[in-house]
């Protein structure tokens, strides 16, 4: 009797690759990502292509390019996801997330799963608890607000510090009651995804993709709440604990030492991710399913957090900058036949893993043939050595990379000047705060209101509030070698190389915008 083969697919929000210690980070403590590596394959080059969060989203889901095509935006009929797919397989497949912005009005990134649960509240869904009373916390306590000089000389808050103040509303409404990290989104995630795994039809495969925010911001690990305990990584420190800070430049706002204490909160929150997530990872073991299932823990993106390597300059993803900090990912995979502790260095795109999975499960390729990831069985079977000789990503109509094994290059692109633009992810919230037949100041009809906020929603790169479309004024070119974290511009010592990587670029993305699958004008 055949034995059904199953996925738990793992997504973790902007989780930083070197913060873990199976990646060589030293002081964060991982000790369950650390046990998966040791047990499955490391992959130490995995780039996503298009950025952030959602084109992360409908990258991996479609097992496509997006990065030519759309930013941040709705999945289209034309879009075939894996759960789309395995629908059609007899897989039984299941979404469990904390992600807000899947769980958009019309955005349809939860389409097609057979089961789903949503928890409620995380960033970009902080209205949720918004006009819930507070009683128990403070805003004072948390928020450090940036300042400017108006017209009349008068200091007054900054738009993106407003931005930050006006998030944390809702977030204290719903932590004021929070005590232990069981409290935490994370262990809900966690748990939800034991029961539905404890509770699944063995007798036919499954497929489960478990969507952490954690450890997105908020920062507000769990020695916030907890009285008896301080942060693990920063036990000393004595001054205000920001865990929801501005999203600008550091500089800005914060001192040397707030950002070294924001980035050890960072950090105790994936400590925190690391044992729930862990939890699920054991429970896959005892329930007896290891032998028959392929795990995949990943994340999205990373996050900048402060000057030099850690953010050249800004917090938060408040410019389109595809950067070392943000775009390398880490992913670790584990299945029966796979040699354990192997470590590959070869580039691999995000959605390479997609066309992988598909294989695992079995599902006949011409199912998933739109599908341009490329398959990383041989890589991982030592039948080759690397399976992408460069691998790209940044941000739709902002910026594009491409990455080789010694060279990486960014080339700005003309950015588009949209209306409202310091307001960033704001606008595809727009679209569904308008009611039938209302109409705004100066547009005639609502028609046109829409196809108004429409276009600004096809610019749209982020959902931080307070981004700008900022971007360097000349193309970058970095030694991997010498300067993994792209600090220092050599471009104009080797311009043969720049424009011999910056051609290679423009003729993939043109190939890539040759194959669209979607409907054009």
């Amino acid at each position: 009797m055949n034995v059904p083969k199953n996925v738990v697919y793992i997504m973790l929000d902007s989780l930083q690759w070197h913060y873990m210690g199976c990646y060589g980070g030293k002081v964060c403590k991982t000790p369950n990502f650390d046990r998966l590596a040791r047990e499955g394959v490391v992959f130490e080059n995995v780039y996503s292509e298009g950025l952030p969060t959602i084109p992360v989203r409908r990258a991996l889901m479609t097992g496509r390019f997006t990065l030519p095509y759309r930013g941040w935006s709705p999945l289209e009929l034309d879009d075939t996801t894996i759960a789309d797919i395995l629908w059609r397989h007899s897989t039984y497949s299941g979404l469990i997330t904390d992600t807000a912005v899947m769980h958009l009005p019309k955005y349809g990134y939860q389409r097609g799963f057979d089961f789903v649960y949503n928890l409620r509240g995380h960033d970009d869904d902080n209205h949720y608890y918004a006009q819930d009373p507070i009683y128990h916390l403070n805003m004072e306590d948390y928020h450090k607000p940036s300042y400017r000089t108006d017209e009349n000389g008068e200091q007054v808050e900054e738009m993106w510090s407003e931005f930050s103040r006006d998030e944390m509303v809702g977030y204290l409404a719903q932590r004021q009651y929070w005590r232990t990290d069981e409290d935490q989104n994370v262990a809900d995630i966690a748990k939800k995804s034991i029961r539905f795994l404890e509770e699944i039809d063995r007798n036919k495969p499954f497929f489960l993709w478990i969507d952490s925010f954690d450890p997105h911001e908020p920062w507000d690990a769990p020695s916030i709440y907890d009285p008896e305990i301080t942060c693990p990584y920063d036990p000393d420190y004595d001054g205000q604990e920001i865990w929801n800070p501005v999203s600008t430049y550091a500089d800005n706002v914060y001192t040397d030492r707030e950002m070294e204490h924001i980035r050890a909160l960072y950090a105790e929150k994936i400590t925190n991710v690391d044992k729930w997530i862990g939890k699920v990872i054991d429970r896959v073991r005892t329930l007896g399913l290891e032998q028959s299932t392929m795990i995949v823990l990943m994340s999205d993106h990373g996050e900048p957090l402060g000057n030099g390597a850690h953010g050249h300059g800004i917090v938060r993803k408040c410019r389109p900058w595809p950067y070392e900090e943000l775009v390398h990912v880490p992913m670790i995979v584990k299945a029966p036949g796979l040699e354990a502790g192997k470590r590959i260095p070869g580039l691999v795109q995000n959605i390479d893993i997609s066309t992988t999975m598909m294989e695992w499960l079995e599902v006949p390729k011409e199912s998933w043939a739109d599908m341009q990831g490329k398959s990383l069985w041989p890589i991982m079977k030592g039948e080759t050595d690397k399976v992408n000789d460069f691998v790209i990503t940044g941000f739709f109509g902002q910026a594009w990379s491409i990455i080789t094994e010694d060279w990486s290059y960014i080339h700005w692109l003309n950015p588009v000047a949209l209306e409202n633009s310091e307001a960033g992810g704001k606008t595809m919230f727009e679209v569904f705060d308008i009611e039938e037949g209302e109409v705004s100041e100066g547009i005639k009809d609502a028609q046109t209101m829409f196809d108004k906020i429409k276009n600004q929603q096809e610019n749209q790169w982020t959902c931080v509030p307070g981004s700008l479309t900022e971007v360097p004024a000349v193309d970058g070119l970095y030694n991997r070698h010498k300067d993994p974290f792209q600090l220092e511009n050599v471009a104009a010592q080797h311009p043969e190389i720049a424009r011999e990587l910056f051609d290679k670029l423009r003729e993939f993305m043109m190939e890539l915008k040759a194959e669209t699958i979607y409907t054009t004008a």
